[in-house]
């Protein structure tokens, strides 16, 4: 009886060493989203035309990077999450990106977004994406 009182005492300090000395969570982009603002054409996006991308997060304390295809990490713009949500303002570089990926420092895994764009022909209140 002392000895599996004393084995299950071994456990449970075992247990708990491994739960305090695992890795706490990184900081996770858990979703992205591009505005669709009045764009035409036969494309989605236009490369003179600008768009809010916003990306919900699960770590407020940690910047999040926008960046296209291609750009690296540092990107187009970089936001400060509030109330699990940061936003950047997005002007397609070029008809040639394909993705928009957020990411946060350390994290695990980056998210993306397709996107579809074309030659952008910026009217005001609407653009022209051919």
């Amino acid at each position: 009886m002392k000895r599996a009182a004393v084995a299950a005492a071994g456990l449970g300090v075992a247990a708990t060493l491994t739960a305090l000395s695992a890795p706490s969570a990184s900081a996770t982009v858990t979703s992205i989203a591009i505005a669709p603002a009045s764009t035409f054409g036969t494309h989605r996006y236009g490369t003179t035309c600008s768009y809010t991308v916003t990306v919900s997060v699960d770590d407020d304390s940690q910047t999040v990077y926008f960046f296209e295809e291609g750009q690296g990490p540092s990107g187009f713009a970089e936001a400060k999450p509030v109330g699990g949500v940061a936003k950047a303002t997005w002007t397609p570089s070029s008809t040639k990106v394909t993705y928009i990926y957020a990411v946060q420092p350390n994290a695990t895994a980056q998210i993306r977004q397709p996107v579809d764009i074309g030659t952008g022909i910026n009217v005001g209140s609407a653009c022209l994406a051919v």
